[in-house]
């Protein structure tokens, strides 16, 4: 091969490769020095897939258009294999320019894209750079030519692959997402009780948990629980199914097709039939039924302040949410009782027990005691001869006819009948506080008094003269006082 073959347009109408500066043409052989030429200045180098790593590269100019890859021309010779020269002494080191690809870079370079090596450059050669002769390395340009068509599938289809691998990774990590959500058959939390799957179901779920004191369960059938549990609870059921048990509970199939259904139940409370109807729901079609409503409550605010409880259950409400069954209404109070029907019964959802027959009371002991502060109070009172006496029988210096009246020459009394009411005083809780025990009117007393009228000075009959006014007592307090109305 000459030295200007590489010079000449190839084949494909490529430019020749151009010769290292300070460098002779390229040689046909690594092992055969470049003989010198003058330098030319190289032509642009296509666009570097990635940067070079030998020293001090010659700047190249803009990138240019990669031209078409050469046909490989016949080779010249028999091919033989490589064998790697002995550099000459003087020659310089061989530099090798880094690869695209990692490989080992001793290991022999396969050719572009899969040809035969060039007619006079020895077997897997790199035709673009060999071994130099002392002088400085000057950077060979890109080597020509395209990426060949079986390269590029190659790559694309490699994309391809990594693409279709992370649609299945991810296909299978929601897959096994999915798979999880729930941990399976129903929610709950294990209470498997409460997954009614018909209308007839929850309805005869939750009145059997009644019966059976287990307020959890009962609840879970529930859509909507009320917020207020005091009495919901195993201890209240327990007290409830003592004074009247649930039993004999019957309860018609019911398959709801339309999301709501209503089921009448039956069953015996106390050994009483009661018949009462429910409603069940599964309007999100979870196939989970659920009782609307399905609690009745107790009004309280008559006992406030009385120390009140139900089914032996402290209650400070107006208002408490109970289940189906049987109550019992107490006071703590030790001067205090409840009298009427202190027993009531809740068999329908949104029912509110009778409680109006239901009256505080004060016991026999407290009665006694109530009528015997009032008894001193008024003794006290009639027996003052003063004009302010107390307990409402209190007059004035003057009265109304202009008769003056001597303060300290007061005398009172009581009738018989006032006496006797006295002694048989009824007592009344006050309606808006229990506690606080009213008694009834007693009457006026008889008072005279020195008097002075039109300048004449005497003894006096009072007429009309104020009554004993209305008695009151707390009852639930540790001193209690009476008071006057």
């Amino acid at each position: 091969m000459s030295d200007n073959d590489d010079k000449a347009p190839d084949q494909h109408g490529a430019n020749p490769l151009p010769a290292f500066p300070g460098a002779g043409a390229e040689p046909d052989a690594p092992a055969t020095p470049p003989t010198s030429s003058e330098p030319e200045q190289p032509a642009a180098p296509q666009q570097p897939s990635e940067p070079q790593q030998p020293a001090a590269p010659q700047a190249p100019t803009g990138p240019s258009t990669p031209p078409a890859p050469p046909a490989p021309p016949a080779p010249g010779a028999p091919q033989q294999p490589y064998m790697p020269p002995a550099p000459p002494a003087a020659q310089a080191p061989y530099v090798p320019q880094a690869p695209s690809s990692p490989q080992n870079s001793g290991a022999p370079q396969p050719p572009q894209y899969g040809s035969a090596p060039q007619p006079g450059a020895a077997p897997y050669a790199s035709p673009q750079y060999g071994s130099q002769p002392g002088g400085a390395y000057t950077p060979p340009t890109k080597p020509k030519g395209k990426l060949g068509t079986g390269a590029i599938i190659g790559i694309v289809g490699g994309a391809i692959v990594l693409v279709l691998l992370l649609v299945i990774g991810v296909g299978f990590g929601v897959s096994r997402i999915a798979g999880n959500s729930g941990g399976g058959g129903g929610g709950g939390g294990g209470e498997t009780s409460s997954e009614a799957s018909s209308p007839s179901d929850a309805v005869e779920g939750y009145l059997t948990a009644i019966s059976e004191s287990d307020a959890k369960t009962a609840l879970s059938y529930l859509g909507s629980p009320p917020s207020d549990s005091t009495l919901l609870t195993d201890e209240a059921l327990e007290a409830s199914n003592k004074l009247g048990p649930i039993t004999e509970i019957e309860v018609p199939k019911s398959d709801g097709d339309s999301g709501s259904a209503d089921v009448t139940a039956s069953y015996l409370m106390n050994g009483e039939p009661v018949s009462t109807t429910f409603t069940a729901s599964d309007y999100d079609d979870d196939g989970k039924w659920e009782i609307g409503g399905g609690t009745g409550s107790i009004y309280t605010r008559s006992f406030d302040g009385l120390g009140l409880t139900i089914n032996g259950v402290a209650v400070d409400a107006e208002q408490v949410d109970v289940f189906p069954g049987t109550y019992e209404l107490a006071t703590s109070l030790k001067n205090f009782t409840l009298t009427g029907p202190t027993t009531v019964t809740v068999t329908e959802s949104y029912e509110s027990a009778d409680t109006s027959e239901i009256k505080p009371a004060l016991t026999d002991e407290a009665l006694q005691q109530f009528r015997s502060l009032v008894r001193s109070a008024v003794d006290a009172c009639i027996a003052s001869t003063t004009l302010t006496a107390g307990c409402g029988i209190d007059i004035p210096a003057t009265i109304s006819d202009g008769t003056q009246l001597a303060d300290g020459t007061i005398t009172r009394s009581l009738s018989a009948d006032a006496n006797a009411t006295l002694d048989s005083l009824k007592a009344t809780p006050s309606y808006d506080n229990p506690t606080l025990v009213e008694g009834e009117y007693i009457g006026s007393p008889t008072v005279t008094a020195d008097c002075t009228k039109d300048g004449a000075t005497g003894r006096c009959s009072i007429y009309f003269a104020p009554a004993l006014g209305k008695p009151s007592v707390d009852m639930a307090s540790d001193n209690p006082v009476v008071k006057w109305d």
